[in-house]
């Protein structure tokens, strides 16, 4: 005989579950698949040790596995990012984006992403550009 589960009504979810051998009780975690798109303007200092965070899951938070894509437009003449993408594992790549140019990359189970912008001339006193945030993640509750 399998298991038979039962949700109640109101917003906690219990399951009662039922065996041959004893019944028992479990709160059931409630889940929802949340889809968000993002443009975050990128305006900071552009003097190689303000790093700034742009995204953030932290491991204690509802929010479980976020994946899709990122895009980092850098609109500066002269100043380049430095954007580091760490993922849940606590593995991290560096990514430079020059002046004037982009990057995209598909992530999955994504952690934060943090912008350091870094000098290549004395024409740019702050860096300019946007991240696209196009991710998926599942919200506990």
């Amino acid at each position: 005989m399998g298991k038979k589960c039962k949700r109640k009504k109101n917003k906690d979810c219990e399951c009662i579950c039922h065996s041959k051998k004893k019944k028992r009780s479990r709160k059931c975690p409630r889940k929802k698949l949340i889809c968000i798109h993002r443009c975050v303007p990128i305006n900071q200092k552009c003097d190689d040790v303000t790093t700034q965070t742009y995204f953030c899951a932290s491991s204690d938070s509802n929010i479980k596995n976020p994946s899709g894509t990122i895009t980092i437009i850098n609109t500066s003449n002269s100043c380049a990012m430095q954007v580091t993408i760490t993922k849940l594992s606590n593995d991290h790549e560096d990514i430079d984006v020059a002046p004037n140019s982009s990057f995209t990359a598909i992530v999955a189970n994504l952690k934060s992403v943090k912008i350091l912008c870094k000098s290549q001339s004395n024409n740019d006193i702050y860096c300019t550009g946007s991240m696209e945030l196009d991710i998926h993640y599942t919200l506990m509750f």
